[in-house]
């Protein structure tokens, strides 16, 4: 390895928070899959998943979006600045139905409905 490519990845910074690695490996348990079963549904083998799992793999796009698919997950690029916005996202809930949205989309999603309002409420 030459020094210059020695410096290159000493200077690389992994993100905060958890890797992909560990957000599919805990995707795959919450949903009761092993290794294997996972493997089978994409026609893979055991071993890419279990490698992809330990960071062991610079998987193609390809795979790695497919493997995010079969557990109900999606790859987004979001850009840099937004990172810490969009994490904060994920992890807040609406404290009250203050915090609500005043319209949201009804069930069938194509028409607007004022929210429900409680029986005390103005």
């Amino acid at each position: 390895m030459t020094e210059h490519t020695r410096r290159r990845r000493s200077q690389t910074t992994r993100p905060a928070g958890p890797g992909l690695s560990s957000v599919l490996r805990e995707a795959r348990a919450v949903k009761g899959l092993s290794q294997k079963e996972v493997a089978a549904r994409l026609g893979l083998h055991q071993r890419q998943i279990s490698d992809l799992e330990r960071s062991k793999v610079d998987t193609r796009l390809s795979t790695l979006q497919n493997v995010a698919r079969a557990l109900d997950l999606e790859l987004v690029l979001i850009p840099r600045q937004l990172v810490s916005t969009v994490r904060g996202l994920q992890h807040s809930e609406p404290a009250s139905a203050a915090d609500r949205p005043l319209y949201s989309l009804g069930e069938d999603e194509s028409s607007i409905s004022p929210p429900r309002r409680s029986k005390g409420g103005k």
